[in-house]
C-alpha cells in the first residue's frame, strides 16, 4: 500500500508543481518503480482520470515534423550499428543522466528475452532496435544511497520517403508514459576523426513537447580530437557547446587490478534488450541490524516504512531535485577544453 501511496503522491507532484521539469525528474529518480509506472499509465493515458493532455497522441509525419536546425547528414541503420555512449547532452532535463549507453542492432542481431530465452526481433531493413541504458542516483530517508538503473528497448524507424525532414522516428514508453520522437542526425566525424554522431531530436508526450540534442561516441568519454568539430556543429545548429553537460560515464571504466593499475577493458554485455523499462537497484537499503530479523523487526518494519513515506510526502521536493541537477557538469567547467573545443595543455588548465 505504501508504494501505491508514493505513486499517487508522485503523480500529484508531476501535475501540480510549477517547476515541473526539475521536480518531475527528481521524483522519478527517487520513487520510480513498476507501481508508479502503472499508476501513471492508467490515470493519465488509459483512463484519462487526470486531465493534463495538451497534445494529441500519435507521431508526427515525416513531412510535418519540426524541421532540423541544420542540414541532415546521411544515416542508416548500418551506419549506427553497434554500441554508442552519450558523452554530451544539451537538454538538462532529458540528456544528462549518468551511465548512458545505446546499442543499435539490425535483423537477427536484435534480440530480446522472452520467458528466459533469447529470441530475434522482427527488424526490417530500415529499422534498428535500440537498447537504452541510463542511471540516476537515488536517496530516500533512512536508506543507504542507491542507483536507479533503467533499461528499455526502442525501435528506431529510419525515414526513406523523399522529402522527409527527419532522419528517423521512434515510439516508446518511459516512466509509464508514451513518447513519440523525431531524430535528426545533423553531424558526424570526418574520416580521420574519432567516431561520433551529433543527434538533434524533438518529441512529445500527451503532456508536452520537448527538444534536445546529444553526441554519441564509441567510447564512454569525450572524443578529444573531434571536440572542435563537435563544437562547430553545435554552433551551426544554434546550440551553445559550452553549456552542454559532460555526461558522467565513469561506471563504464575498466576496474583497477590488485596493484591499482587499470585492468583489462570491461566488456559490455551482449545485446539482450527487454520489452519495456526495467528498474534494477544498484545497492540495497541499509539493514536495521546485522542479525536475522526478529519478530519485533517484522512488526515495526511496516510502521517505519509508513513513517518514511509520510515524511517524504510532507517534505519540499525542490531540494532533492535541485541536488540531482547540481551533479551535472557543463563543459564551461571542464577546464581541459577551451571555448572552441580544443584540448588545452595540461600545465595550462592545471593553473586555472
Amino acid at each position: 500500500m505504501a508504494d501505491f501511496d508514493i505513486a499517487v503522491v508522485a503523480v500529484a507532484v508531476v501535475v501540480a508543481d510549477f517547476d515541473i521539469a526539475v521536480v518531475a525528474v527528481g521524483c522519478f529518480a527517487r520513487y520510480n518503480d513498476k507501481t508508479l509506472e502503472k499508476v501513471l499509465q492508467c490515470t493519465i493515458e488509459d483512463a484519462s482520470c487526470i486531465q493534463i493532455a495538451t497534445q494529441a497522441p500519435g507521431p508526427d509525419s515525416p513531412f510535418d515534423a519540426p524541421k532540423p536546425p541544420k542540414a541532415l547528414v546521411k544515416a542508416t541503420p548500418a551506419s549506427m550499428q553497434g554500441k554508442w555512449y552519450k558523452v554530451l547532452g544539451f537538454n538538462p532535463n532529458y540528456d544528462c543522466y549518468e551511465c548512458q549507453r545505446n546499442s543499435f542492432a539490425q535483423g537477427g542481431e536484435a534480440k530480446r528475452m522472452v520467458d528466459g530465452k533469447e529470441v530475434a526481433l522482427e527488424i526490417g531493413p530500415s529499422t534498428a532496435a535500440v537498447e537504452v541504458e541510463f542511471a540516476m542516483p537515488r536517496e530516500r530517508l533512512g536508506m543507504a544511497p542507491q542507483t536507479y538503473h533503467a533499461n528499455l528497448l526502442e525501435k528506431l524507424e529510419f525515414d526513406t520517403a523523399p522529402g522527409a525532414v527527419r532522419t528517423a522516428h521512434t515510439e516508446g514508453r518511459m516512466f509509464g508514459l508514451t513518447f513519440w520522437e523525431n531524430w535528426y542526425v545533423i553531424g558526424q566525424n570526418e574520416p580521420k576523426e574519432q567516431d561520433f554522431r551529433f543527434v538533434y531530436y524533438t518529441g512529445k508526450t500527451l503532456q508536452n513537447r520537448y527538444e534536445g540534442a546529444f553526441v554519441y561516441a564509441r567510447k564512454p568519454e569525450l572524443p578529444q580530437a573531434a571536440m572542435p568539430s563537435i563544437y562547430k556543429i553545435a554552433r551551426q545548429a544554434g546550440l551553445d557547446p559550452t553549456r552542454a553537460c559532460c555526461i558522467d560515464n565513469t561506471c563504464f571504466q575498466a576496474p583497477l587490478d590488485a596493484i591499482g593499475s587499470p585492468g583489462p577493458a570491461a566488456q559490455p554485455p551482449p545485446f539482450t534488450p527487454v520489452a519495456s523499462a526495467d528498474v534494477i537497484e544498484g545497492t540495497s537499503p541499509a539493514p536495521i541490524s546485522s542479525g536475522s530479523p526478529s519478530m519485533l523487526d517484522s512488526l515495526t518494519a511496516p510502521l517505519l516504512t509508513a513513517a518514511r513515506d509520510i515524511a517524504e510526502l510532507l517534505e519540499d521536493p525542490h531540494p532533492p531535485a535541485t541536488k540531482l541537477f547540481a551533479r551535472q557538469r557543463p563543459m564551461s567547467e571542464v577546464r581541459e577544453y577551451d571555448a572552441n573545443g580544443f584540448k588545452l595543455p595540461s600545465d595550462r588548465y592545471a593553473r586555472n
